[in-house]
């Protein structure tokens, strides 16, 4: 069994066999697995319309690039510090720009998920992300510094892994947008919003919204 550390909440490990921490853990691990199924659908709709594996890729992944961010930074403050300070190093390089990478990367987040918490495990509140900041690169960037500065000294200088090199940041974020459209055709942008998910609520914050 973990030891309690100076950095938890009172109470935190005793939660660990709870029912409300099963169902919390559970309810994650379905959430993930809807956002790699919805990716995979996303790619496949777009392969049908005529794109290219590239142009498919590139569309599945923008597609749900703020939702991914959003479940993500949730996940990170619901679970023990030292625990995510080992997952943000684990994790692909430049996830913190292509959280989509995440996806792919498996049993990375549901071993953090198994180790996350229904109430926050290192931040004295959850702040609400919301989904148009996750969306946005700049913007997206800027809300995961805070959360690696607050991590502390190892938070900080896990930012290069995160982010990558300082001069790659930003690049092929908006690439391959043209193309995308190109190859998926008229029919499929206009009905976009077929690809979208519905409504779902993490811990009071709505994470996936339609678009229709």
């Amino acid at each position: 069994m973990a030891q309690p550390t100076t950095q938890d909440p009172p109470g935190l490990l005793e939660m660990e066999t709870s029912s409300q921490t099963k169902n919390y853990r559970a309810d994650r691990l379905k959430l993930w697995q809807l956002l790699q199924a919805k990716h995979k659908e996303s790619r496949e709709t777009a392969i049908k319309h005529g794109a290219t594996e590239a142009a498919a890729d590139e569309y599945g992944s923008r597609t749900l690039r703020g939702e991914i961010n959003v479940f993500i930074d949730e996940l990170l403050t619901h679970t023990r510090k030292l625990e995510v300070l080992n997952f943000i190093m684990a994790a692909p390089r430049e996830w913190g720009l292509r959280g989509e990478l995440l996806l792919g990367a498996d049993p990375l987040v549901p071993s953090l998920i198994a180790r996350s918490y229904p109430v926050a495990a290192w931040v004295e509140k959850v702040d609400a992300l919301d989904l148009a900041v996750a969306a946005d690169a700049k913007s997206w960037r800027a809300w995961l510094d805070t959360r690696l500065e607050a991590l502390g000294e190892a938070g900080r200088a896990a930012s290069e892994h995160v982010f990558g090199a300082v001069e790659h940041i930003g690049k092929g974020l908006g690439e391959g947008v043209g193309a995308v459209g190109q190859g998926i055709g008229k029919a499929l942008m206009i009905g976009v919003g077929v690809l979208s998910l519905g409504a779902v609520v993490i811990g009071g914050i709505v994470v996936f919204r339609s678009t229709r």
